[in-house]
Order: C-alpha cells, then structure tokens, then sequence
C-alpha cells in the first residue's frame, strides 16, 4: 500500500496566499570576471555550501526542536531489479532518509524506490524521519530481496533491456522534438527513461507490433505497461487505435461516472483510450473513454480508489479487454473500467505521457501485450524526413524528381499526424495529398470515418511507391509537401509528426539497424523549493496586494521538499536557508543538526518601524551541502505604507 502524507494546513494557506516567485537553476560562472590589483583576473568564489547561524537586529531565530519519532515499520514489495518502501507518515518530520548499500536517499514523501539492484541479492534499507533544522530519528530497519518478474505467455513483450526503445519495435514522436526516449544511467540503465518539456502537449510511445484479439469467450486481450508516470503530476494515456497512428488528439472530456466509458470527440472511431491522471486530493483516477456513438454494452463496474504513487515509483498498469466491457488495473486492483467491447481485431498500442509544471522525466520498465499471436514488421530504416511544417495551398509541383531512389525497397507507407484548420462543419471538401518524387498521391483517414475537427489531431496515410522515394541531392534526405484545401482568414493546417514504414523487397535480407544512441541521466537531485507569505501581528496571513502596516511583521518561509522532489527525483541535501530584506541580510538559519536538511517552515519577526515606505521585498535562499545542487530563491514584494 502506498502511503501519503496529508500536508500541513498551514503549508495548504502560505500556497494559498504567497506571491512568490521562485527561480530555480544552476550555478552561473559571471563571463567577465572582476579584476584583482595586480590587473588580472579575480579568482571567482567556491559556490556556496554552509549556512552560519546570523540574526539581524531585533531578530529571533527559531530552534531546533529535537529529533522526531522514527517511522513506525516500512513494508517493503520486491520487484524486478527494485525494491518499494512505503511507511506510514510522520507528523513531526519534514521528510526522510532513506539508506542502503553505501547509498543516501532524502525524499520529501513517505515512499521511494530502490532502482537498479541485483535479483536474489537482500538488501537491508534504514528509514530515518528528517526535522526541519536536519534532526535524524533513530532507524527503522527492513529487509527485502529483488525478484524477477514471471513474464511469460506474452504475444509481444519489450523490458527494455537491449536498448531504448529500439526503432524496430518503437516509433517515438513529440511535437517539436521537445522530448526524448533513451536509455538511462546509474539506476535506470535497463530502462527505457523519457524527458519532455512539451507543456500540454504528450509524447507517445507508438508500437509497431499490432495487439489482435483473441477468440475469447473471456479475456480479449491485455496491455499492460509499467512505469512511474504520472506520479504526482501529469498524465498517462494510454491508447488502443484500429488504424496505423503516431498519435491521436489530447483528451478534450471531463471525468465522469466511475466505472463507465466516457465520449471524446478527440478519438478515432472505435479507439479505447485509459486516461490516468493524478488529483490535488491525492487520488488517481483511470478514466475509459471512447469516440461519439461507441454502442456501450454490460453495467458500470465498482472500482477501487487508491492513492496517488510516491515520485519515481513505478506501478503495473493493465488494459484488460473482455467480452463484458474494459477493466483498467493497477497492481492488480481495478481503478476504473468501461461498458464498451472493441469492435475491431487488430490495433496500434499506444504509450502518451504528459508532464506537470516541470515536464515529463519517467521510466517505462516493461510494455505488453496479451491476444491473438502477432507479428513484428520488419524494419528498413528511413531517410531523413522533410515535411514541411504546414499543409500547402499551391499546386506548382515542390519536390525534386529524376534523382537518386530509396535503395532497397518495394514501397512505403507514410503515416501523418495532421491538426486541421476547418471549422466542424466544413468536412466533406477536405481532402489531403502528398507530393513526393514530382507526384501527387491521395491520402487517407488511418482511422476510416473519422471527422476532421478544428483543432483535433488527423492522422492520415498514404501509400507511396518506390518509384516515388527521390531523395534530395544530398542523398539523405527525402523531401515531401502535404496539400490541402485553403481556409481564408484562417490559419494553415498544421503537420505535427510524420514517419515513413519502408516494404523492403521480397527475398532481401533484413538490413542492420545502427543503434547510437547516447544514455541520458534522469534523477538530479534538487533543493525543496521555497516560498514565503507575511503575516500580521497577530499571525493572520496578509491579503496578496494589501498594504503592510508599519511596526511587526511575521515573515514565514516554507521550504517545500515534495515540490523539490518534483524537480529532480530526488532531494539535494540542505545547508541551511538565508532571509534578506531588500537584498540586506536578515536571517541565517543553519539546517544541519545531525546531516544535511530537506525542507520546511520556519518564522521571524521583523520591525518595519524605520523602512521607508514604499515597495520592498523578501527574498529567501535555500542553500544546498553539496556545491552542485542547483540554486532556489524566492522573491516576496510586499507594499509599505
């Protein structure tokens, strides 16, 4: 089970009323470097690591208030390589240390997971609860041994282990190549790590191995995905579509009744897409949904509610497909379902993440599938391809032709993922080509019969001879043009992904696929991000743009370590927090007791009896043990009358 803690009222109103801004990076060496008196240049100061107990005039420092009680027992759940550790929160402890193996771990949660261990091998892991001034608990000791998982009887499985994700079997898209599949380091070198900074917008896993159905009576099919996405922010979507797609459009419903499908108007005809999400109140949701008119068959289904997972742990998500409906499970327990029956037999799988504040930075441990037998496409790689960016009006030809050919092949198949500019109303008269090698091809729906609207992602195909494969001069790269019809006053259709499946020729070997892909670190440890809210005289919060009175003033500064660990995955170690009042300084409140610190909320007075009035401002610095944690400040204006 996993446990969260619940955070403190107070750190729910200071969120509630702060007006910080928060500026979180890494050290900066200064370019022009100020020079010493002999005219060379002035050696540039370590980074900060040590924060020394200061208190400015008429300021009291808090105390340190001694260790807080241990964890009570930490249940430990092998897995593959891992091990989960989830114990009951402790009220008085601002976060913990976790320790094995020679290994430190701070996090803000009671929860975490020990990646990239030996199967068979017993580790023994101690929990300290962590204060706020860098007290220890004494440790609370467990035990447990990593397991390898069963994972037979699988018609298509990839763990991720060879490499990641490997093209033959994956195709990865993200809009403007804001993200990126690839295998990780340390911890995460056998698995397949995924990074985006792409806003609202996902990143989708498309698998080139189609899941077909069984015969049933029951069970249809299975796909089943581990990962520790969504955490505690963003989403996990996952997609069955009966047609060849890189992606699909965003979900556009709202979540509805539990354990009923929902329509999307996002969705193919005939596709079935598990939307997982994370809630403020600390709950995951799985949601089914379906495209307008899907025909619903069986009852809703009871569903149990689970708490959202710790940051970095991973779950076991499955999509059963059944004669009586979809069941949505996680580590075995049903968290949603939906009264729809695939009325296809054979679907393209697909895994779509989307990020939080912070972006997308998962793991995928394992992905699939269980049904009828099914087959891998062989893989010819493609050139490098040039779309263009939008769907063109003009019908003077723009690609080259009589140039070399794509050697080697028989045909190709050319997927798109189009976001129209017509209005819902406007459907019949759109029609798209592709023009490629001199030669114009029409193209189709991926998925038959579905409408084209405003806004709403359109996959389109077309299948291209080999004829019509001419590269430009460069011999690399293969330029092609979509055309549309034009919508005036609006603006032109957008082309957000496009990718090229090759037929190699009957009887060739199959060609070798070069792997050079470069590993990618995923877990950067980041300070608890700071804030600060002012308070009156008597403790209660200033309204955001009121005026502060003159005389005392409370200034209270939370160092939120769940937000950090949101961040980087893990918590740097903290030194201490500093407070400066228009950039003079105010406060030096060390944070290292028994170790480095983790986060939390602290008061100071100060008197604002001799300030001139007018505008000023709170900062407040978390400083981190290690030189090569990234920096957080906190800026609080405040008006003075």
């Amino acid at each position: 089970m996993d446990h969260q803690p619940s955070p403190p009222s107070r750190v729910r109103r200071v969120a509630a009323v702060a007006a910080s801004l928060v500026v979180i990076g890494v050290a900066v060496v200064v370019l022009r470097e100020p020079e010493a008196a002999d005219g060379g240049p002035r050696p540039v100061p370590p980074p900060q690591t040590t924060v020394a107990s200061y208190a400015g005039d008429g300021v009291l420092l808090p105390a340190p208030e001694g260790a807080p009680v241990q964890p009570e027992r930490v249940e430990v759940t092998p897995g593959p390589e891992r091990l989960k550790l989830a114990w009951a929160p402790v009220e008085d402890a601002v976060g913990y240390e976790v320790r094995w193996a020679d290994r430190t771990r701070l996090v803000g949660q009671p929860t975490t997971q020990l990646d990239g261990l030996e199967n068979g091998l017993p580790y023994t892991v101690e929990v300290r609860s962590v204060g706020k001034h860098g007290e220890r608990s004494l440790a609370t000791i467990a035990q447990g041994a990593p397991a390898a998982a069963d994972e037979t009887g699988w018609t298509f499985s990839d763990d991720f282990d060879e490499s990641a994700p490997h093209p033959g079997r994956w195709r990865f898209t993200s809009v403007s190549r804001c993200g990126s599949a690839v295998p990780g380091t340390g911890d995460d070198a056998r698995r397949l790590v995924i990074t985006a900074q792409c806003g609202s917008e996902p990143v989708s896993l498309a698998a080139r191995t189609p899941l077909r159905l069984s015969d049933g009576p029951g069970e249809l099919g299975r796909f089943v995905v581990d990962t520790d996405q969504p955490g505690l922010a963003g989403e996990l979507v996952l997609d069955l579509v009966p047609g060849p797609v890189d992606q699909i459009g965003p979900t556009t419903s709202r979540p509805g009744r539990p354990g009923k499908a929902q329509d999307d108007k996002a969705l193919p005809p005939g596709a079935i897409r598990v939307r997982i999400a994370t809630h403020a109140d600390e709950a995951t949701t799985a949601q089914v949904l379906v495209a307008p008119g899907t025909p619903r068959k069986g009852e809703p289904v009871r569903i149990s509610t689970v708490p959202r997972a710790g940051i970095g742990v991973t779950a076991r998500w499955e999509v059963v497909l059944h004669t009586d409906g979809v069941r949505v499970l996680r580590d075995g327990l049903v968290v949603g379902a939906g009264d729809v029956v695939p009325a296809w037999r054979e679907a393209t799988a697909l895994v779509s993440l989307t990020g939080g504040r912070t972006g997308v930075r998962a793991a995928v441990d394992f992905v699939g599938f269980r049904g009828a037998p099914t087959t891998t496409p062989a893989l010819v790689p493609a050139p490098v391809l040039d779309p263009g960016q939008v769907v063109s009006t003009s019908r003077s030809p723009q690609t080259p032709s009589g140039g070399a050919l794509v050697k080697g092949v028989s045909g190709g198949r050319l997927l798109l993922t189009l976001v129209p500019q017509n209005a819902p109303d406007e459907r019949a008269d759109d029609v798209f080509t592709v023009e490629i090698g001199g030669k114009e091809f029409p193209a189709r729906p991926a998925v038959p019969g579905q409408p084209l609207i405003r806004g709403v992602r359109y996959p389109v195909v077309a299948d291209l001879p080999a004829d019509a494969l001419i590269l430009r001069a460069d011999g690399e790269t293969l330029p092609l043009r979509v055309r549309g019809p034009a919508h005036p006053g609006r603006a032109a259709t957008r082309v957000i992904a496009a990718h090229l499946e090759l037929t190699p020729r009957p009887g060739d070997p199959p060609p070798l696929v070069a792997l050079d892909v470069e590993p990618q670190e995923r877990t950067r440890p980041a300070l608890a991000r700071p804030g600060a809210v002012l308070l009156d005289a008597a403790g209660e919060a200033l309204p955001e743009g009121a005026v502060a009175p003159r005389g005392r003033l409370v200034v209270e500064m939370t160092l939120d370590a769940v937000g950090g660990q949101q961040i980087g995955g893990e918590l740097a170690g903290l030194a201490g927090v500093e407070v400066r009042l228009d950039r003079t300084r105010l406060a030096g409140i060390p944070t290292v007791v028994d170790g480095p610190g983790i986060g939390g909320t602290w008061r100071i007075a100060i008197d604002t009896t001799a300030l001139p009035a007018g505008r000023h401002s709170i900062e407040v610095r978390a400083v981190g043990v290690d030189a090569r944690s990234a920096f957080a400040v906190a800026y609080t204006p405040f008006e003075l009358a």
